[in-house]
């Protein structure tokens, strides 16, 4: 049984907490859930869009270079992201400062710019395509550091600011990289527009609504405050190497479709399909960060001991999404292909059955990050590390060849495998640390 003086010493902390945020509550309870899902949505969109203008402006060439470039982008993003937004947003009792998840923040963004000027240099990429993907990292650089603020404004129950943030700053970048896109024909321009405009968005969002909301003052020397970067490292890495491996199986066939397409085992436009294809799979998993809300209360409800809800909560969210994710593979089988083909300009309806395996495994992931999701609240998340190197090794071995012999098929095979895979280690490891705690809580 817990203690009295346990539950009393908890309880007066929460008392604390609520009372700091419950102006906050008071105002922006629904407009934390409208502005969170414009700027989820947007921010899951862009990547949509910028494929449709490389798709629709360049030509197969070039639109399968910013392919590989933006997912390559994603693929470091998650170093510089570092997954501390998780830790950042369901620190209620805030273990750490603003100034550390700032200062900690720019040490993963050097190690971000660091591993992707190695990467290139090791895969012997021309100065062009090298170019264009240090620019795609670089921009995405600017969002991870923009994510900290986004994280901070959660972390006081204001997701409204984070979402209002992400929603001017994604539409703005989707205009101006079109316009750019279509005046120039240049995606090395546009590139190196797109990155100075998400600077300065930085500058007029994120800096500004910080300080003038919570007089926010920090000081970004990072030798003064070792002690805790080092801190927020440690307790985030099993969450960064969770969220790098699951990226990295993301994008596993589509970096073995650009290393047998330079081979010229596939001719051009076989990378734009794919990304296109698996586009709405990528969606998915952004557009769960809808609930990004919903995670803070969870925090509260678990901290106040408030199993019952907590759980029924939990449990909705799965209904919910299963069900979701049922009619979502059966309205992309009937029309997906159709409507993608015609909004990106290119033929994908023998494409059918490979789109509806690659949104199978795009809800599965989903489910999985549900999970995740609720393994954080526990503190628990290392456990799940088990999953995900259980994923990127089954995906290691699987995807290359299935790739090289079926194409497509083969590619959206395998991603289905691994996120079989995902979920179900994901599920068994939630359950036997679930009934661990429940005896203990007993």
């Amino acid at each position: 049984m817990i203690s009295k003086d346990k539950v009393s010493v908890k309880s007066s902390k929460l008392k604390k907490i609520n009372i700091s945020n419950q102006d906050s509550l008071n105002v922006s309870t629904k407009q934390n859930y409208v502005w969170n899902l414009f700027g989820t949505a947007s921010s899951s969109l862009i990547s949509v869009i910028l494929l449709l203008f490389a798709s629709r402006l360049l030509d197969s060439h070039n639109s399968d270079i910013f392919s590989i470039a933006y997912a390559l982008g994603q693929q470091f993003f998650v170093l510089g992201y570092f997954q501390i937004r998780n830790m950042q947003s369901t620190d209620i009792q805030e273990k750490y400062s603003f100034r550390s998840y700032h200062n900690t923040r720019i040490v993963t963004i050097i190690m971000m710019i660091i591993a992707s000027v190695g990467y290139v240099f090791i895969q012997g990429y021309d100065f062009y395509k090298s170019a264009i993907i240090l620019l795609l990292v670089l921009y995405r650089a600017i969002d991870a550091y923009s994510d900290v603020f986004q994280g901070y404004f959660q972390q006081k129950n204001r997701s409204d600011l984070a979402g209002k943030v992400q929603f001017y700053r994604s539409w703005i970048c989707i205009i101006v990289f079109g316009f750019s896109l279509l005046l120039t024909k240049s995606l090395m321009i546009s590139s190196i527009v797109i990155c100075l405009i998400n600077l300065l968005l930085t500058v007029i969002l994120d800096y500004r609504i910080s300080i003038r909301n919570f007089n926010t003052s920090f000081s970004p020397s990072l030798v003064k405050d070792l002690s805790s970067i080092f801190s927020i490292l440690r307790e985030a890495f099993p969450l960064f190497l969770n969220g790098f491996l699951i990226t990295y199986v993301y994008n596993e066939a589509k970096i073995d479709i650009d290393l047998l397409l330079t081979q010229g085992h596939f001719s051009n436009g076989i990378q734009r399909d794919f990304n296109v294809l698996f586009m709405p799979v990528f969606v998915l998993s952004l557009l769960f960060f809808i609930l990004r809300p919903l995670t803070t209360q969870l925090s509260i409800y678990w901290y106040e001991q408030k199993y019952e809800l907590f759980f029924k909560q939990i449990r909705l969210l799965f209904v919910v999404m299963t069900a979701l994710g049922v009619i979502i593979i059966g309205l992309g089988y009937l029309i997906g292909t159709e409507i993608l083909g015609l909004v990106y300009g290119t033929s994908l309806v023998e494409y059918k059955v490979p789109f509806a395996i690659l949104l199978a495994g795009g809800i599965l992931n989903v489910l999985a990050l549900v999970i995740d999701i609720v393994m954080t609240i526990f503190r628990k998340q290392a456990y799940l590390v088990i999953a995900y190197i259980a994923t990127f090794i089954v995906a290691k071995f699987i995807t290359i060849p299935f790739v090289k012999g079926e194409g497509i098929l083969g590619a959206s095979l395998s991603f289905f495998i691994s996120m079989i895979i995902f979920f179900s280690t994901s599920i068994i490891i939630y359950i036997w640390v679930n009934n661990n705690d429940k005896r203990k809580r007993s």
